[in-house]
């Protein structure tokens, strides 16, 4: 099972574009959420870990974000987490995304 939900806040503007040509067109938004989880250390002092998660939606739920939110706001994400992969010059990179 591939579940991931999140909620934090948008780390910057979302980004849409269109993809594809013709009839097969469709919106793309990518953006990135702040989730934070706040703990004890064991001196009694609270701290926080930030970890910034990419994440991208198709179609009308692109649209709807694009249009809605902006960096700052506080949502929260369902979706399956997936790795993208990629070369580039040669070099081989890959992310996590939501």
């Amino acid at each position: 099972m591939n579940i991931t939900i999140l909620k934090g806040n948008l780390a910057r503007d979302p980004e849409i574009r269109v993809v594809g040509s013709g009839d097969k067109q469709t919106s793309v938004v990518n953006f990135t959420v702040a989730v934070s989880r706040e703990y004890t250390k064991s001196n009694g002092v609270k701290d926080k870990i930030t970890s910034f998660i990419n994440c991208e939606a198709w179609d009308s739920g692109a649209e709807i974000i694009g249009s809605s939110f902006k960096k700052g706001d506080l949502v929260m994400v369902e979706g399956s987490l997936r790795n993208d992969s990629w070369e580039k010059d040669g070099v081989k990179h890959s992310t996590l995304k939501v």
